[in-house]
């Protein structure tokens, strides 16, 4: 059993005639008529009842007929499932993000679902650098906490991720459910090193809160920072992605009540650029991530 011959059977079903259907397929008539009679003798069956010059299509044909366009329906999904992959192998992508712990789980959920794919990221902390890279197409996408307002960009925010506070379970605000900002004016505070963008951030907002903060240590490890809060050294802001990160560990983290104390998550890419199919899937990947995420 041929597919060519079930294709000819699809199509005298389709036409009920086998002198249309050898028209339409381009082969004589009685060629046609040969190769019906011999994917009958196959079954075992007749597929038609001969009415006159009509040909229709008997109970046995119409139950014939409906696996035989499941056949073809399954290889038009392989052949797309195929192409699909091709394109996942010979299309690259390459982003750019303003600091390597803004995607901790991306990364490595991304390439779980497109293995076959060819994946480049790209730390890059400057705005300006990430623009220039950008414009030169030397990179598709770029993630950070901050938009890039360019009249060949598309800035889109991805999500809104709350500032917390940290602190050792022992701290008298550990069982608390939320604090100020003013509360914290005489804590110690274990901070990321000044040219980090949190640390720049958080800064502004303990001044417009009246004070400036008493930072005991800095360091650029929101790991190590972690670690001398839960020993009671100081008090520490964090991002909330780290809390989904190291849930369950580490010091205990309260939200902070003062509006506004948050940063952005932003993708940006050239707006004229056509997109790869890789490409599509991979800002689509990102968006629903985001959508997914407790981060809003």
């Amino acid at each position: 059993m041929e597919l060519l011959h079930l294709k000819y059977f699809q199509t005298i079903a389709r036409l009920e005639s086998v002198t249309q259907a050898a028209e339409e397929l381009h082969v004589s008539q009685p060629a046609l008529s040969k190769i019906l009679a011999r994917l009958e003798a196959e079954l075992g069956r007749r597929l038609f009842d001969r009415r006159s010059r009509k040909l229709r299509l008997n109970a046995a044909g119409q139950a014939f007929l409906s696996h035989v366009q499941h056949v073809f329906q399954e290889l038009q999904e392989a052949r797309q499932a195929v192409q699909s992959l091709s394109d996942m192998e010979d299309s690259s992508v390459v982003a750019a993000s303003s600091s390597s712990r803004l995607l901790p789980n991306l990364l490595t959920s991304y390439l779980r679902q497109y293995p076959h794919g060819r994946f480049q990221l790209r730390q890059i902390t400057e705005l300006a650098a990430m623009q220039k890279e950008l414009l030169m197409e030397r990179i598709d996408f770029c993630l950070s906490f901050q938009p890039l307002r360019h009249k060949e960009f598309v800035n889109e925010r991805l999500a809104r991720e709350p500032i917390l506070l940290a602190v050792a379970p022992e701290h008298p605000m550990a069982r608390r459910e939320s604090v100020a900002l003013e509360e914290l004016q005489e804590e110690k505070f274990i901070s990321l090193t000044s040219e980090c963008g949190l640390r720049e951030l958080t800064t502004v907002f303990c001044e417009q809160a009246g004070f400036q903060p008493d930072i005991c240590f800095e360091i650029n490890s929101l790991e190590v920072i972690a670690n001398l809060v839960e020993a009671g050294l100081g008090i520490a802001f964090v991002p909330a992605f780290w809390r989904e990160y190291k849930q369950g560990i580490g010091p205990v983290q309260i939200p902070i009540r003062n509006p506004g104390f948050h940063r952005d998550v932003w993708i940006f890419y050239r707006k004229n650029a056509p997109l790869s199919l890789a490409q599509q899937r991979f800002l689509a990947f990102v968006q629903r991530y985001f959508a997914g995420s407790s981060v809003k």
